[in-house]
């Protein structure tokens, strides 16, 4: 009996880590490589290149974009912007706002990227920064993890 037991729930483990959705963190960084033009000049353009529109900017050396609707559920809609800030000469870290819309005009902040969110903005992204030498590096986190191995 006790054996029974251990199975089970070894298997309920098991199943239930299988089910653990992906979380990713809500930047990505770049590396800039050698271009004839700026950096800020080479992320506007794969901004606009994966068609986001430029938007105000909290700060003077931040490029932001407007938001975009990613997903509607009825009761909210999921909505996206973007800041980019070069990091000195060898970076540029993307920011990625996610936020639910709701229906009686509040709205919440999405604390994680999900693969939903991820895969709609990121790829087409990443495409439009690697046309600009700009080359995905990943986060710190995952740097971090890989250096470590």
């Amino acid at each position: 009996m006790p054996l029974a037991r251990a199975a089970f729930a070894a298997g309920l483990i098991l199943m239930l880590s299988a089910c653990s959705p992906a979380l990713h963190p809500l930047y990505r960084d770049y590396e800039v490589q050698p271009h004839a033009l700026p950096v800020e000049a080479r992320v506007e353009a794969a901004m606009e290149g994966a068609g986001w529109l430029r938007a105000q900017a909290p700060a003077p050396n931040v490029i932001a974009t407007n938001e975009r609707r990613i997903r509607n559920w009825g009761v909210y809609s999921v909505v996206v912007s973007l800041e980019a800030v070069p990091l000195g000469d060898g970076y540029v870290r993307v920011l990625v706002h996610p936020y639910r819309k709701y229906i009686w005009r509040t709205r919440s902040k999405i604390p994680f990227l999900n693969a939903t969110i991820r895969r709609k903005i990121m790829r087409d992204f990443d495409s439009a920064m690697a046309a600009q030498n700009l080359a995905a590096v990943g986060t710190g986190i995952s740097r971090d993890r890989d250096s470590t191995r």
